[in-house]
């Protein structure tokens, strides 16, 4: 268990105050303007654990404490690493894979194979997805920097923070800029591979509970046209169409009832310097040739999914456009026979 005046002190400190510890345990802090006015607190104030008179108390459960607690729950943990754990890729292995590698209106042919690093951006994204029940979650993306490419599970795994001795300090520089663009690119496809059960579970609730809905008026409003004693047929068609309102009213109810609404933060990002195995390729469609780079980083199986030129999605299975071979996906270019349509060139 951390102790609370020193949580409490660490955290002010990492957000600009100026702490000096005095006799009785107790820490003078000087805040910078716009952090007082956050916690509440003048600018120059006396912390311990239980407090008292002028001294603001930060043990358990105190105002303080838990006014700390939320600002660092609102913080992103953003650091960087280098693998160490993990062995590199054998080149053997990654000449192997890319030999079999598939261009499926081309050809490949393999130029080059050597090992080396690649920086990655890996990210935890917290999702909460709330309709009739409630629904939370985490799921992690990685992303090659500087291209986008994206890798296997295997090298998630490898990545997790939890696991003891896989990672080691990187103290170089390890951002890269604009890098956060590619993890904008593909989480809403990832937050929707995650939430397909939770969609589909819901919409089985929610034909479910209309069918009952709407049997149970069903039968309301044949007793109603059908009454044991005879009744105006004015005041008849009065009662169906207020039957009719109320069953369509709580219709609506229960499509608001049953909408998903998600909520995605981005929890933790890492860096990591990761070994890899290169391999540069050309690659030929009819009369045009271009080359690509293919990578296989620690703790894959396989390449790095590219991303694909013409949408927002990635490949493992590229075809190329004809005019100046864009790598497309499967959903751009169902179908790779004949001469495919290029949402990059227009054509």
């Amino acid at each position: 268990m951390p102790d609370p005046l020193a949580f409490t002190a660490q955290s002010l400190a990492r957000r600009g105050a100026l702490l000096e510890a005095e006799d009785g345990g107790e820490v003078l802090a000087l805040l910078p303007p716009e952090l007082s006015r956050e916690m509440g607190l003048a600018e120059e104030v006396r912390l311990s654990a239980v407090g008292g008179g002028d001294v603001v108390a930060c043990g358990l459960g105190t105002p303080l404490l838990e006014a700390v607690v939320g600002a660092a729950r609102r913080e992103v943990p953003v650091t960087a690493a280098r693998m160490k754990r993990e062995p590199s890729p054998k080149a053997g292995y990654a000449r192997s894979l890319a030999e079999r590698y598939v261009i499926r209106n081309g050809v490949a042919e393999v130029l080059e194979v050597a090992g080396g690093e690649a920086t990655y951006l890996v990210a935890w994204l917290a999702y909460v997805a709330e309709a009739d029940e409630r629904h939370e979650g985490v799921v992690a993306l990685g992303v090659h920097a500087q291209e986008g490419a994206v890798p296997d599970e295997g090298f998630i795994a490898a990545c997790d923070v939890g696991a003891e001795g896989a990672l080691a300090p990187w103290p170089e520089s390890a951002v890269v800029p604009g890098a956060e663009r590619w993890l904008a690119r593909y989480a809403p496809e990832v937050e929707e591979r995650v939430l397909r059960g939770v969609r589909e579970a819901t919409a089985r609730r929610h034909a479910r509970d209309y069918e009952r809905m709407a049997a149970y008026y069903a039968a309301m409003v044949a007793e109603a046209r059908a009454p044991r004693r005879r009744v105006d047929a004015a005041a008849m068609e009065a009662k169906v169409r207020h039957l009719v309102a109320e069953r369509d009213s709580k219709l609506r109810d229960l499509a608001d009832r049953f909408t998903l609404r998600v909520h995605t933060r981005l929890a933790a990002a890492l860096w990591v310097a990761a070994p890899v195995a290169r391999v540069r390729m050309r690659v030929r469609r009819r009369k045009g040739s271009r080359e690509l780079e293919l990578r296989l980083p620690a703790g894959a199986q396989v390449f790095d999914r590219l991303p694909c030129e013409g949408c927002l999605g990635t490949t493992e299975r590229p075809a190329l456009c004809d005019e100046r071979l864009h790598v497309l996906c499967e959903t751009c270019v169902p179908l790779a026979s004949g001469r495919p349509h290029c949402p990059a060139c227009g054509t």
